[in-house]
């Protein structure tokens, strides 16, 4: 059976950011939070945003095109014998489930 892929690199990328992000993440919340005065909880949440989400989101991509399988079986491809990567597989999976909630 023939995958499908997508036919652009920005398009991977827009549905990227707009599946890691959301639309309240973007709006809303930056919005309320600056009316009540916290506009310098905004700055540190984005930078930490920044300093967390792409080291993983760089590692997930980068697993999946490597296995080019799902995420519990692309990491119990890549990783040595005896470690337990895998095991993020199934944290990644479980947290698009809650995300999804």
């Amino acid at each position: 059976m023939k995958r499908e892929s997508f036919k652009s690199r920005l398009g991977f990328l827009l549905v990227s950011a707009g599946c890691a992000i959301g639309i309240g993440n973007v709006w809303r919340f930056p919005y309320v939070t600056g009316e009540n005065g916290g506009g310098l909880f905004v700055l540190l949440y984005l930078l930490f945003l920044i300093i967390m989400g792409l080291p993983v989101l760089t590692m997930e991509l980068a697993v999946g095109r490597a296995s080019r399988k799902s995420a519990v079986l692309g990491y119990k491809e890549l990783e040595k014998k005896g470690s337990k990567w895998h095991i993020h597989g199934w944290i990644a999976i479980l947290g698009c489930y809650i995300l999804m909630m």
